[in-house]
């Protein structure tokens, strides 16, 4: 019955992580649009989508103290309300551009907020050996929305305009809100796995965990390389194979749908996977080599094949970074903490990421982006390595084995 519970609770949890996330994701199929119906540029249209990242690095460690003060009920509740007010702001923002921006900034406080609380939720119900595949689940869920947006963003905004696409934001938030009050609950303190509403915990105790820090780093490097190759393949592979920019976006947009299948799979494996460190190390690693494959690509025959496997690698280290955070404190209690410092280093990634690989591009081409890309991930394994991980216990685990429950083999 608490199995039951605990998949109910997730998958209510991840059905709400989708719908903030379609309301961030929901700018890049409307760029051209909202460009010509507010009469902005490029780098202030540009804003739109990285204020996201920016209210992200901002509310991180103060999502973990509203998640241990109000719990993740109630956090979340607040999270997607963030995002109904803010997009409704946006759709009545009649032409303004500050408005427009404002609202932004309030829906990006959900997501961010629900960036932490998600993850946190499954960590309370869910032992340590068994998160991998909820964890896994969790973390394509950017995945999702944004194959969502891609395939579905240009219908909307051609039949609707820019509103068409903030409109489809907020009813998604609006159901999420229901099945979320329903379904959404904290364990008993006695049954949670990590009792982040617990009155012990200390907030200054785990933002002065080392292995939260290195981890944070191992993650701030990897959106730097895979946020850099997402923003700029279509381009790429628009210049290189003569295309429009539709047709390559197209193939961008089936990235994210065989990403949440490699998702799903690779989260069943993680249940069974002893070394989820090292899993994580040779995903980053195999990360880059495909980011170099990609950009050097000459030929669109490969594409197919190559999509396939870049799925499997662009879900691999995601889905071992959300199943690991949890550990890198020495007390359950502390993983919203150690989330919150996590999602710092997820948010800077992605906001440095674009820009970095762009300047590199422009000044020596496509091959020098991939290679910086490459080497991003590669210096992330190599951080990876030092993160130490903590069982249930609070002991740490020692040459970089996990400890795994051995009735939950």
């Amino acid at each position: 019955m608490k199995t039951k519970r605990a998949w109910i609770v997730a998958f209510a949890t991840i059905f709400a992580g989708v719908s903030l996330a379609l309301v961030q994701n929901k700018v890049a199929p409307s760029m051209t649009t909202l460009m010509d119906a507010f009469s902005i540029d490029m780098a202030t249209a540009g804003w739109l989508s990285s204020l996201f990242s920016l209210v992200g690095i901002v509310i991180a460690i103060p999502t973990a103290v509203i998640l241990n003060k109000v719990g993740p009920k109630k956090g979340g509740i607040i999270a997607l309300a963030c995002a109904v007010v803010g997009s409704l702001i946006g759709v009545l923002s009649g032409g303004s551009v500050a408005i427009l921006m404002a609202s932004r900034v309030i829906e990006g406080m959900g997501v961010g907020l629900m960036s932490v609380i998600g993850p946190s939720l499954i960590a309370m119900w869910f032992p340590e050996a068994k998160r991998g595949l909820p964890m896994s689940i969790w973390a394509a869920y950017q995945m999702g929305a944004q194959a969502v947006m891609f395939f579905l963003g240009a219908m909307l905004t051609s039949s609707f305009g820019w509103q068409g696409v903030w409109w489809f934001g907020l009813a998604a938030c609006v159901v999420a809100l229901v099945f979320y009050i329903l379904c959404v609950k904290s364990p008993r303190p006695e049954d949670s796995y990590a009792d982040v509403e617990s009155d012990d915990v200390s907030i200054a105790e785990g933002i002065k965990s080392p292995s939260a820090w290195i981890l944070s780093l191992a993650t701030m490097l990897f959106c730097i390389g895979c946020f850099g190759f997402v923003n700029w393949i279509a381009t790429c592979w628009a210049q290189t194979f003569s295309w429009g920019e539709g047709e390559a976006n197209m193939w961008v947009g089936y990235f994210s749908i065989f990403g949440v299948v490699a998702a799903v799979i690779i989260g069943a494996l993680l249940n069974r996977v002893k070394n989820r460190k090292l899993f994580g190390v040779v995903m980053l690693i195999a990360y880059g080599a495909a980011s170099v494959f990609g950009m050097f690509m000459d030929n669109p025959s490969f594409l197919i094949g190559f999509v396939i496997v870049y799925g499997f690698v662009d879900a691999g280290f995601p889905c071992v970074l959300w199943t690991m955070a949890a550990q890198t404190v020495k007390k359950p209690e502390l993983a919203g903490v150690a989330l919150g410092v996590v999602s710092i280093g997820f948010n800077v990634g992605v906001l440095l990421g674009p820009p970095i690989i762009g300047a590199i591009v422009e000044a020596a081409g496509w091959h020098a982006g991939a290679i910086a890309i490459c080497a991003s991930c590669v210096l992330g394994a190599v951080v990876l390595l030092f993160t130490k991980l903590y069982s249930a216990d609070g002991a740490s685990e020692h040459e970089g084995a996990e400890r795994t429950v051995p009735s939950a083999l």
